[in-house]
């Protein structure tokens, strides 16, 4: 039985270095689509074919290259970058009977700043060189101290074939034994092509990455929000049911139009994802990188980059002004790692481990590429020790998913699990057993959806049973804080009413619970001064006199003890305040309510006037109470009747 890997191969090098003819004589597939690239033979916009391989890992393996030619010109620098964001392998063309140029050194700078890590260098043209022996030292010495420098170097001919099944076995070795592209269940599409297509719709294609994607899926255009389905896919011409990572994928989203600049819809440069995925951001920070060597005929990559500079960031296929600041110092010179924030001119959907081109604003110059560190970035506190802290341990260690989180666990305090997951290259299994490794070497603690630095948790637990001791000392004679008070006195530490439950939950353990709408010390005991205390015993005295037909407000408060008397039989639970005017004891509210409800019981259904009759009360008491049982959810109100309610 086969079994298929499939990766991208991506095309680099000079204009006319044979490019496009090395992918016919690969595949019998013409990468140039546009009658304007056939007639001036030069590669405009991105040309693609197919090539299956032999895995030489194993008999039957079979290796699923999708090809993306890029242009070769100075001119379409931009269209070279689109195509090679999800490149697997590089191959590199040099022609033997030109050398080492140009745009063979820029395009050198953009793999090397997306970290290509596989690739092959054809020496193309070899029929024509006139000593290719001299050919082949010249290219290896351009390779020289880059990532290129042990790739093998395979003279070939596309004219007369000599060297292509060399190529194509330097390919398979290249890729034997490369892991599959990995499946995190956070699909994106870049789109590079978004066209219209006569009784199906608008058509889009990409080099799909992250997850998979089957027919029926919902997907999120970013970064305007507007949401599609697929309706069909096809990878290389053929239908399909499902598109893997690592496939040149083309989608039927016909609930979309294709846009433009003026115009919201998809085109090159947005990008497809899954429900769910983080909406687009106008701040991240990276790690930038600007090589030593200069390439030949542009200045700027031979001159310092001043922080606060205007760039073009190139990210999958699509290209955001942007403002950078470096973080640690004023400018970065040719040769130099440095952290910078990069302010983009609108929001942009990226993710962390992301790689980025940055070239000069003109368009002429490229100037250095960027990983991503933190896809939302905050512009305030930039410079700070703990921003550079965060950043630094982030750039050593951006495959560690520990790492990453504890990182930002570490500056943040409290994190919103799902929200983080989604901007981290991983799946949320890796997440969930990362997570539950943490949490059982208690490194951190879990809220709710949150997860949380643990020394911070007790600090915010030190600070509630703070509010609440504080309470009591200044007010002896009132049973404890209302909740209301507390969320005021911690509401910048929880973002989430979910964290606030779970506050209150765990200052239990401190020995404070909560008594109806305030919190107490397990240990208080309210104190009344003797005069209001004699005045609430006064008090108790009349509501009992007359349980159902208790003395107005008015009646019980003459005077401020007795006003406060009052209020503390009230929040002590002593007491109900049935409405402005009307109080009665806790202990009648409940045999009351148990009253109305057998009643209801028995009969079915009562209007307020039976009920008043049954309880031997008066309409000033019977309204506010059956009104205060609907509104717990014990009673229904229908027209003039009432039943109990139902769950």
């Amino acid at each position: 039985m086969s079994s298929k890997q499939h990766f991208i191969l991506g095309t680099a090098g000079h204009i006319d270095h044979g490019k496009s003819s090395l992918v016919r004589a690969l595949t019998g597939t013409d990468p140039d689509r546009l009658p304007e690239e056939q007639r001036r033979g030069v590669t405009i916009e991105l040309g693609f074919a197919h090539l299956t391989l032999p895995n030489p890992a194993g008999q039957g393996n079979v290796m699923e290259l999708g090809i993306v030619d890029v242009p070769g010109h100075a001119d379409f620098v931009n269209n070279m970058v689109a195509g090679v964001g999800g490149m697997d392998v590089a191959l590199f063309v040099v022609a033997a009977d030109d050398g080492w140029m140009p745009q063979s050194e820029e395009h050198l700078h953009i793999l090397t700043y997306l970290g290509i890590e596989r690739a092959v260098v054809a020496l193309t043209k070899s029929d024509l060189a006139e000593d290719l022996e001299f050919s082949l030292e010249f290219v290896k010495d351009g390779l020289s101290g880059t990532i290129l420098e042990q790739a093998p170097v395979i003279p070939v001919s596309s004219t007369t074939g000599d060297g292509i099944d060399i190529l194509r076995e330097a390919l398979s070795a290249q890729l034997a034994g490369a892991p599959s592209v990995p499946d995190y269940g956070k699909p994106v599409l870049p789109v590079d092509r978004a066209f219209s297509v006569k009784g199906i719709g608008t058509v889009v294609t990409g080099t799909l990455s992250g997850g998979g994607l089957d027919v029926g899926d919902q997907l999120t255009l970013q970064p305007s929000g507007l949401t599609t389905h697929v309706r069909a896919i096809q990878n290389h011409s053929a239908a399909v049911e499902r598109a893997e990572p690592g496939m040149r994928t083309a989608l039927s989203v016909p609930d979309l139009q294709v846009g433009t600049r003026e115009r919201s819809g998809v085109r090159r440069g947005t990008l497809l994802t899954a429900v769910g995925a983080p909406p687009p951001h106008d701040t991240i920070n990276i790690q930038v990188t600007r090589l030593g060597r200069p390439i030949p005929g542009q200045l700027g990559t031979k001159r310092d980059l001043p922080s606060g500079r205007r760039v073009r960031v190139h990210h999958g296929s699509g290209v955001i002004g942007a403002r950078m600041f470096l973080i640690e110092q004023k400018s970065l010179s040719p040769g130099e790692v440095a952290l910078a924030q990069l302010r983009l001119d609108e929001p942009h959907a990226m993710m962390v481990g992301d790689r980025l081109v940055l070239r000069d604003w003109s368009g002429e110059a490229t100037l250095g590429g960027g990983v991503i560190l933190d896809a939302a970035a905050s512009r305030k506190k930039i410079g700070s020790e703990e921003q550079i802290r965060f950043l630094r341990t982030r750039s050593d260690g951006l495959g560690n998913l520990s790492l990453l989180l504890a990182s930002v666990i570490e500056r943040d305090r409290l994190v919103d699990l799902a929200e983080e997951a989604s901007r981290l290259r991983f799946s949320d299994r890796e997440v969930d057993a990362t997570v539950e490794s943490m949490l059982a070497a208690e490194r951190i603690g879990k809220i709710s959806s949150y997860l949380c630095d643990v020394s911070w948790w007790e600090s915010v637990l030190d600070r509630a049973c703070n509010l609440v001791g504080a309470y009591h000392k200044k007010h002896t004679d009132l049973p404890g804080l209302s909740l209301e008070d507390l969320r005021l006195g911690i509401i910048q530490l929880l973002p989430d009413p979910a964290i606030f439950d779970a506050l209150l939950e765990s200052l239990k353990d401190r020995q404070v619970s909560q008594h109806g709408t305030y919190l107490a010390e397990d240990s208080f005991t309210p104190t009344l001064e003797a005069e209001v205390r004699q005045a609430a015993d006064h008090i108790q005295e009349a509501l009992k006199s007359e349980p159902m037909n208790p003395p107005g407000r008015a009646e019980l408060c003459v005077c401020g003890n007795s006003r406060r008397a009052l209020s503390f039989l009230v929040r002590s639970g002593l007491a109900i305040e049935l409405s402005e005017k009307v109080v009665i004891l806790a202990d009648v509210h409940k045999e009351a309510s148990e009253k109305v409800l057998a009643f209801l019981d028995q009969h079915g259904r009562a209007t307020a006037s039976d009920l008043r009759q049954h309880l031997e009360t008066s309409r000033r008491v019977i309204m506010p109470l059956l009104e205060r049982m609907d509104a717990e959810g014990k009673t229904r109100r229908d027209g003039d009747y009432r039943s109990r309610a139902r769950e």
